[in-house]
């Protein structure tokens, strides 16, 4: 099966990261003849550099392409199916940061937080194949096509995983609320370590949170809105983890 990519940030990286995965890449015709500094003629000239074959079409073929109220920015990339990494191949960083999602389902959350995860130094990403939403053309387009430069591992059973992650030598650290969660800052972060969040309104399930060794909490000075969107919650923990891993001095206590 194939996949569609659009708009001018997910379809560049495509193209410089793997352009032997694109089928063909259709671009809107003004755009692509366009003199001057058009973000998507210069799309067009990176890929016919690097062979792909590049079609031309009107704006409303590229419509037609697309789910309804996407936005394209006139590309469009048809790729083969996306290729989801081993775990294994996470665990040969040194000392790896992960970040894992349980039941994350809103696809720009998700998109979000790959694009937060690649900035921020983090290593790979851990996500359930089911009850969760899984890697779409709508997630490449809000993660600005950091799903295609972050390894991405689909797993069957999280808290399995998370079994596998400790026997590994990788502390798991739940961002959540808990009797025993401290405030993230006081926490070492900078060893081997996966940080789990959970999926929107339901946080993190008491069986997964269970099972890792670690709960941490982000402070929030006023209170009355419930809790951080999860993805600005992983990006406030993937900020802390990568200053303490930079060692700006925190003060951290060891777990």
């Amino acid at each position: 099966m194939s996949r569609r990519l659009y708009g001018v940030g997910p379809v560049d990286e495509l193209v410089r990261s793997r352009p032997r995965s694109i089928r063909v890449l259709y671009a809107a015709a003004n755009r692509a003849q366009a003199k001057g500094k058009d973000p998507v003629a210069s799309l067009v000239a990176a890929a016919s550099a690097a062979g792909v074959q590049v079609e031309l079409r009107d704006a409303r073929a590229l419509d037609d392409m697309c789910e309804p109220g996407a936005r394209h920015q006139g590309v469009v990339a048809v790729a083969g199916d996306f290729t989801y990494a081993d775990l294994e191949a996470l665990l040969a960083a040194d000392a790896p940061l992960l970040v894992m999602l349980d039941g994350v389902q809103d696809p720009h959350n998700l998109g979000a937080i790959i694009r937060s995860a690649y900035v921020l130094g983090a290593h790979g990403l851990v996500i359930p194949e089911h009850r969760a939403a899984a890697i779409t053309p709508v997630v490449t387009k809000a993660s600005a096509g950091a799903t295609e430069l972050l390894p991405i591992v689909q797993v069957k059973n999280l808290v399995r995983t998370l079994e596998e992650l400790k026997q590994s030598g990788v502390w798991t650290c739940a961002v959540a609320a808990s009797p025993s969660a401290r405030p993230i800052a006081t926490l070492n972060l900078t060893g081997s370590l996966a940080l789990v969040l959970g999926a929107e309104g339901e946080g993190v399930r008491p069986l997964v949170a269970k099972t890792c060794d670690l709960h941490a909490v982000i402070p929030m000075a006023a209170p009355g809105v419930g809790s951080l969107n999860v993805s600005v919650a992983a990006g406030i923990a993937l900020y802390e983890a990568a200053r303490q891993r930079r060692g700006t001095g925190s003060g951290v206590t060891t777990p």
